[in-house]
């Protein structure tokens, strides 16, 4: 998975101002299932170009540090860390063969376990999740809806369309996805169904799975209207998921 957002590269600087990945739609949803993060430590996995990373530290977090497979979103995130400091580590893994980089009050990351490459690569990713978590720590994902359905909206208007997804998509089956900005780009992953989402947690060790479904704030509502916002939140593409250890 490395591979592709190394390619990606630049297409992906501007992918930030889609409605489906906006302040309004994932960023209140993301923020409202993690709750606050002042005055705690975080590890922001499949952190990208440090987009959340970044707000994570903005929030009040004590100690932030991201985590990507892609070299080329970590030395963008580096060259925002250069040029703003705010005291973010950042380094380049697979997090299932991630280092022990310390324990952690919350785990985030936005858009990780449907690149798992098998069941067996999902587990370990979420085993070393688990261990990089203080007790009573959480793990707050955004992540692609087990429950998304072919036959609901999927509408280019949200900035991202589903390619030709099955109507029972079996796990492990190969997904993409277009997303449409100034230069649009197609991102590949693996569809994980929710049973086996919730057997992985559990057997690394997480409790109490809580799903939520994407929420626009007000802000968003006012900005574009109810309207605007139903086809998508009736078959959102993601959800966020709390876990706690």
């Amino acid at each position: 998975m490395s591979a592709q957002y190394d390619q990606l590269g630049e297409k992906l600087t501007n992918w930030d101002v889609l409605p489906v990945r906006s302040e309004y739609l994932e960023g209140h949803t993301f923020f409202k299932a993690l709750g606050s993060v002042k005055g705690r430590t975080v590890l922001d996995l499949a952190c990208g170009d440090g987009l959340y990373t970044r707000q994570l530290k903005a929030r009040g977090a004590s100690r932030v540090v991201g985590v990507d497979i892609s070299e080329e979103m970590i030395r963008s995130a580096r060259r925002h860390e250069e040029e703003q400091p705010l005291g973010i580590e950042y380094h380049v893994s697979d997090v299932a063969d991630m280092a022990p980089l310390g324990t952690f009050d919350c785990v985030t990351a936005v858009y990780l376990l449907h690149y798992a490459q098998s069941p067996e690569h999902l587990l370990r990713m979420c085993r070393n999740i688990h261990a990089h978590l203080k007790p009573g720590g959480s793990f707050v994902t955004y992540a692609f809806n087990p429950g998304f359905s072919a036959r609901g909206p999927n509408s280019t208007r949200y900035g991202i369309t589903m390619l030709d997804f099955p109507e029972s998509p079996r796990d492990g089956q190969a997904i993409s996805a277009e997303l449409h900005t100034k230069s649009p780009f197609t991102i590949h992953f693996s569809y994980w169904s929710q049973g086996t989402h919730e057997r992985t947690l559990r057997e690394a060790g997480f409790h109490t799975l809580t799903w939520m479904r994407p929420e626009c704030s007000p802000e968003g509502v006012v900005r574009a209207g109810r309207e605007f916002w139903q086809d998508y939140l009736d078959n959102p593409h993601a959800v966020a998921l709390r876990c706690e250890r």
